[in-house]
């Protein structure tokens, strides 16, 4: 019997089968890197709204504001999947920023049309680089463990 997939009675009059322990570790990972991105995103989203109502700051620092926030968010989720692989951590800060910025290119299609202005690459690329950097932080602590 293989080892990885393991077959349960059925319950209904059908049969079940389980998913190795690989694939729930996957998607466990991504999952963790996903919400826990969202939510410093919504933390820092938060506080920046905050400081924009009580503090006299000017309007146009909000997209600028709103930029950084989004990236500080991919860096996290790319800092948080390159932790959960351990290895290729540059690529996974890669794909994180890529997951983010093919949500930002779909809500841009989904509001009217494919345009992307100078603004929407800005933010894009921003999300692309905040996620490697995420694995490249990652990447250089881990190195840096090893030569001790």
């Amino acid at each position: 019997m293989n080892q990885k997939l393991k077959w349960k009675k059925p319950t209904v009059g059908r049969s079940i089968r389980h998913s190795s322990g690989g694939q729930q570790r996957i998607v466990l990972i991504l999952v963790r890197s996903i919400l826990g991105g969202a939510a410093v995103a919504l933390i820092l989203f938060v506080a920046g709204a905050l400081a924009f109502a009580r503090l006299p700051l000017p309007g146009t620092l909000v997209r600028p504001a709103a930029c950084m926030i989004s990236g500080a968010g991919a860096m996290v989720s790319g800092i948080l999947l390159a932790r959960g692989f351990g290895r290729q951590r540059l690529l996974c800060g890669l794909g994180s920023g890529m997951f983010y910025a093919l949500c930002i290119a779909a809500a841009s299609a989904l509001k009217g049309g494919f345009q992307m202005g100078q603004r929407e690459i800005a933010l894009v690329c921003m999300l692309l680089l905040a996620g490697m950097l995420g694995g490249a932080l990652t990447a250089v602590k881990a190195s840096g463990q090893r030569g001790r």
